[in-house]
């Protein structure tokens, strides 16, 4: 059964379907060089490729519910919660660049956790990204998920096997961070510095 797209809100955030207005900002986000920089967005994406992406993804999923971050009455960025069997599933998101830095998709994903261990009774949420990614991680930290372990060669990216880092939160995990964020500089440390990637 296809899953549904519930309205989620925090009372200034709201995650809800995406819509045809979505389309130009999300065309928008895809090409920034960050989000090229650290998905497996096409480098050549044009519009009409954003259009059929918001089409697809507005409607319910058999394995995923998509979400559109909506922030001061604007698109703010994407949000996937992917089904992966085993009563889990995985966190994707990439926020647009003129709302980065706010907090906002550590918000969004405070929303879509609940969502999945609350209403949906997952047992697991998780995380990964190209190592390196640590804005991806802290929206991830702020919710709770505990330092990534690397794995070699572990995400396909740009035609290449590249490290990642992986987090995963169980149901009765606490979902507020486990530390201060300056304790993640010595994890970091550890850490690969940043993926192989075809992108300058």
């Amino acid at each position: 059964m296809p899953f549904a797209i519930p309205l989620l809100s925090d009372g200034t955030l709201t995650l809800r379907p995406h819509r045809s207005s979505d389309v130009e900002p999300v065309f928008a986000r895809s090409v920034d060089p960050l989000t090229r920089k650290w998905t497996t967005i096409p480098l050549d994406y044009t519009p009409a490729m954003a259009q059929e992406y918001v089409a697809a993804i507005s409607v319910p999923q058999e394995d995923a519910v998509s979400w559109a971050l909506e922030a001061d009455g604007c698109y703010a960025g994407t949000l996937d919660l992917r089904y992966q069997g085993a009563n889990s599933g995985n966190l994707g998101f990439v926020t647009s660049p003129a709302y980065r830095g706010r907090g906002l998709m550590s918000r969004a994903v405070a929303l879509a956790v609940g969502h999945a261990f609350d209403d949906l009774g997952w047992d697991v949420v998780t995380w990964s990204a190209n190592a390196g990614n640590t804005g991806s991680y802290k929206s991830v930290w702020r919710n709770g998920f505990p330092p990534p372990i690397a794995v070699p060669h572990f995400l396909a990216h740009r035609g290449k096997m590249v490290e990642g880092w992986v987090s995963s939160l169980a149901s009765a995990d606490p979902r507020q961070p486990s530390g201060a964020w300056q304790h993640w500089d010595d994890v970091a440390a550890r850490l690969p510095a940043q993926p192989a990637s075809t992108v300058s």
